[in-house]
Order: structure tokens, then C-alpha cells, then sequence
């Protein structure tokens, strides 16, 4: 809460389930859904795309926490 104005969060978890190290953002956030429940300013999310197509999945948000893994 920010001066008494609550921020909509949205938590994006990105990744490919089928690759090992591409779910790490996929399996964090099915974590973090089965602690936060029921929250009206969080919105815990899942994703496999990249680039500019994950704009669409911020629109009507306040700020984003995204997360992501890559294996080098």
C-alpha cells in the first residue's frame, strides 16, 4: 500500500514445463499460489511466451514481478 493506495501486483512465472530448467518460473509461482490465496491486490500467474507478447499479460496492473530462468 502506497499512501493508503493499494497497487495491483501481478506475479508472472515464466517458462516451458516440458524443459527442466525453462520451468523454474512456472514451478515458483504454482509455489507461491498455494501460500498466497485469495488476495485481491496480488494476481499469481503463469506464462510461455516472451518478447513483446508479454505485454498483453501486464495490461491493468500497477507493477510486475516476473520470473524467469535460462540455463547458459
Amino acid at each position: 500500500m502506497a499512501n493508503g493506495v493499494k497497487l495491483k501486483t501481478l506475479v508472472l512465472g515464466l517458462g516451458n514445463s516440458i524443459l527442466s530448467d525453462d520451468g523454474v518460473g512456472l514451478r515458483v509461482v504454482q509455489l507461491l499460489g498455494s501460500v498466497i490465496r485469495n488476495s485481491s491486490e496480488v494476481t499469481i500467474s503463469e506464462a510461455t511466451v516472451s518478447g513483446l507478447d508479454l505485454l498483453d499479460y501486464l495490461v491493468d496492473y500497477d507493477r510486475a514481478i516476473i520470473i524467469d530462468a535460462i540455463q547458459t
